[in-house]
């Protein structure tokens, strides 16, 4: 990720100047309109009332209802976030036409509806390929699911049976399947990575009403991680804001012998510098979500974060994207790899 400012406060990132920098040498950028969020999420019926009316027809929450310690802790940090975003233009102070982000929720919409195969069969066999080629080729006509790496020195090209191509980073390696067989490709071929990244489709009620996916915790609880990595790997894992979900995490650490070094916390902006949810919103959904960072007990390096350190093996569990030179498992490892998510640089 871009930091574009840092103070042992707070980071400031910038997503999608970090994955055109990544395709700067294949002359694609990220489709803009995807961090066209110009205002705060809300329901459709909520916006059009305002527009209507000039107020919002959620309820207030009455002035007895206390924020929590962390939530007020992050909340008091947003001036600051915003002057210095303001400073380096990160945050616009131009005027848009606020029309609920419909832009970005119709490109996120496109991005979202690509088709990735399944497979019936799974191996831990690598194939390469660079420049271009067919998906099912790479998948045995649809039938097995091969770890898939790239070999090109920029971004190279898959297309799937829609003719619908992906652009996959140099040096990248993804495997469509349970992120289970991920202890089975370790071990064959005697990988062992220094860094997870996990950001799982946690259960959630809104999860479950729009009925996408499905979550089951236990395939969480059946991964060894300490069997994965190396001595001195650095473990980070997303959790959602549920009650009780960080202390179930930090009991899987524990299981794993490895301890939480470092929680952060990532507050999601809009371009004007604002949250993208209310702190007291009422249906829970406030503005940031969490990181907590371990690394294994015996370890006797000293991580000072936040810090830049350069990874040999990388691995990300769940995946729906791909990073240069860094393995990703998941059922849809290069959804948002897309021609509707990276797009030709205008010349």
């Amino acid at each position: 990720m871009s930091i574009i400012f840092r103070n042992s406060e707070f980071a400031i990132l910038d997503e999608q100047k970090f994955y055109n920098q990544i395709f700067e040498d294949s002359s694609l950028k990220i489709q803009p309109e995807l961090f066209e969020i110009h205002s705060k999420f809300m329901p459709d019926s909520q916006f059009e009332a305002i527009q209507k009316r000039g107020i919002s027809n959620r309820k207030r929450k009455r002035e007895t209802d206390k924020l929590s310690e962390e939530v007020t802790w992050i909340k008091n940090l947003v001036p600051k976030i915003q002057e210095n975003g303001k400073s380096f233009g990160v945050f616009s102070e131009r005027k848009v036409n606020f029309d609920n982000n419909l832009k970005a929720r119709r490109a996120a919409e496109i991005a979202s509806k690509i088709s990735i195969p399944s497979t019936s069969m799974s191996s831990n066999q690598i194939v390469e390929f660079s420049k271009y080629e067919k998906l099912d080729n790479l998948l045995c006509n649809g039938m097995i699911s091969n770890w898939i790496r790239c070999t090109g020195n920029e971004a190279s090209i898959i297309e799937n049976s829609e003719n619908e191509k992906f652009f996959i980073p140099p040096g990248s390696t993804f495997h469509i399947g349970d992120v289970k067989e991920i202890e089975m490709y370790s071990e064959l071929n005697e990988v062992m990575f220094d860094l997870v990244v996990a950001d799982p489709p946690w259960f959630c009620q809104s999860v479950k009403r729009k009925k996408t996916y499905d979550m089951n915790e236990d395939v969480i609880d059946s991964l060894n991680i300490s069997d994965l990595t190396s001595d001195d790997a650095l473990i980070a894992f997303w959790i959602t804001n549920r009650k009780g979900i960080e202390e179930e995490m930090k009991s899987r650490f524990e299981k794993w012998n490895m301890e939480v070094i470092a929680t952060w916390n990532w507050l999601k902006m809009t371009t004007q510098g604002q949250p993208v949810y209310d702190f007291d919103n009422e249906k829970h959904k406030v503005p940031f979500e969490k990181v907590l960072i371990a690394k294994k007990k015996t370890s006797g390096k000293e991580f000072n974060l936040p810090q830049e350190f350069v990874f040999a093996r990388p691995l990300e569990l769940f995946a729906r994207s791909l990073l240069p030179f860094t393995h990703s498992i998941g059922f849809e490892p290069i959804l948002l790899q897309s021609e509707h998510v990276f797009i030709p640089v205008e010349q």
